[in-house]
């Protein structure tokens, strides 16, 4: 399937990313940081959904779960993925409707509050690139304005 910007993006894949792993993370193409999603829950704590700065590699990551999600032990099934799109998208496509499916947030208010403000920080983050992009902030111009 195409898509928006022209990428193809096998969405099948997505969902069995979301569905099949403890932890995953999604990236950006606009903007650095990451949305990390942990499923694992026990009584007294619950899934995660948070957005986080970029790491230089997987142990990075498996660290910074262990200081923020102490009871927990390293993730069974680890993922991440780019996202090549808008947020938009995602949404249009059900991603975010399959991860609120995933974490049982319709059920849930305090997690589905948690994806909402997550998801509304990746706006503003999106948001904010593009118009950055748009004013020549932090990239290199072309035509230089005059």
């Amino acid at each position: 399937m195409f898509t928006e910007n022209g990428v193809l993006i096998d969405l099948e894949e997505v969902g069995k990313v979301v569905e099949a792993s403890d932890v995953f993370t999604i990236g950006f193409r606009v903007f650095p940081q990451r949305v990390i999603i942990d499923t694992r829950e026990t009584e007294e704590v619950g899934p995660l959904v948070q957005v986080v700065e970029p790491v230089d590699s997987v142990e990075e990551r498996f660290h910074w779960l262990g200081r923020e999600r102490p009871a927990f032990a390293v993730p069974q099934q680890f993922s991440f993925f780019v996202w090549p799109h808008s947020l938009e998208f995602l949404e249009a496509c059900d991603v975010g409707q399959r991860i609120r499916d995933r974490l049982r947030a319709p059920e849930r208010p305090e997690v589905a509050q948690m994806i909402d403000e997550a998801l509304a920080e990746l706006r503003r983050l999106e948001r904010r690139s593009v118009q950055q992009a748009l004013s020549g902030v932090g990239y290199h111009l072309l035509w230089p304005q005059e």
